[in-house]
């Protein structure tokens, strides 16, 4: 029986791969090389995935404790409500910006451990050589056309993520944050772990529909779980998800990830005049 993983390679043309040094491979060495690696992919298992989310959680966690910590010590706020302290956006996702590089040393630890293979390779990492700046384009070009089509849908005006654009310097960490460490660490789990998992175990549709809905539910809160800015979020972990199976390649949903969310917080800055007038776009 063919691995599922590898059928993902034949309905089109591959991208051009490179080597873990930036050559690019030869024809017959990329082939060759992914029949001798697709024999057991992935070799991790749901016990593996389920360990990255309780020490994602786990990390979270201990960094939201510090964050509130430092955030007392900085701002003298030494008797202020824990839960003022707690939803202060610069605390939250300074605590996030702490966790995240964490998580992706630890889940890179795992992923060699399993696959004996470096990371890169073995979550399928396949750098789109030359065709870089067009993944990145498509996920700008594609951001300003979910935003076109949500117009049409009845997203509610306030959402929880706002808090977040609050104050210029909340806004620029959150974009930072938000096309850098964000996207890296969803497309690792999502479409480089969880996706290729379910694959192996389900079939390409529901591990599609699977990776997808996870991948809008964890971004529920954000979006006060409201179904309208729910289902456009689907919406794009879908094509993320597509991008992914049609490739081969966990940096190309990376780069329209990227350049997704570049095309939002970039559209943004613009609106709020740097970030400086955030109350035009707001309120």
């Amino acid at each position: 029986m063919n691995d599922p993983e590898q059928d993902s390679y034949e309905p089109g043309p591959p991208l051009p791969m490179t080597g873990t040094s930036g050559e690019l491979l030869p024809a017959s060495t990329e082939y060759s090389a992914r029949s001798s690696q697709f024999d057991s992919f992935p070799p991790w298992s749901v016990g593996d995935v389920a360990a990255v989310l309780g020490f994602t959680l786990a990390v979270v966690m201990v960094c939201s404790v510090l964050a509130l910590g430092v955030a007392r010590v900085v701002t003298g706020s030494h008797h202020a409500p824990l839960g003022d302290l707690a939803s202060n956006p610069l605390v939250i996702i300074g605590s996030q910006i702490a966790a995240y590089p964490i998580v992706i040393a630890f889940m890179m630890m795992l992923v060699r451990n399993k696959a004996g293979e470096p990371f890169w390779r073995a979550i399928r990492w396949n750098w789109p050589s030359g065709l870089a700046a067009l993944f990145l384009s498509a996920g700008t070009i594609f951001a300003f056309v979910v935003e076109f089509a949500s117009r049409y849908l009845p997203i509610p005006k306030s959402l929880p993520v706002d808090k977040f654009f609050n104050e210029t310097t909340g806004a620029y960490l959150m974009a930072g944050f938000g096309v850098t460490l964000a996207p890296l660490l969803e497309e690792l789990f999502f479409r480089g772990m969880l996706y290729p998992l379910v694959r192996r175990i389900s079939g390409v549709i529901p591990a599609i529909l699977l990776t997808t809905t996870a991948f809008a539910l964890i971004h529920g809160a954000q979006l006060g779980y409201a179904w309208a800015p729910l289902l456009s979020i689907f919406v794009v972990g879908l094509v993320f998800t597509l991008v992914r199976e049609h490739t081969g390649s966990v940096a190309a949903s990376f780069l329209m990830h990227c350049g997704y969310n570049l095309a939002l917080f970039g559209t943004l800055w613009v609106a709020s005049d740097g970030f400086r007038h955030l109350e035009k776009v707001v309120d």
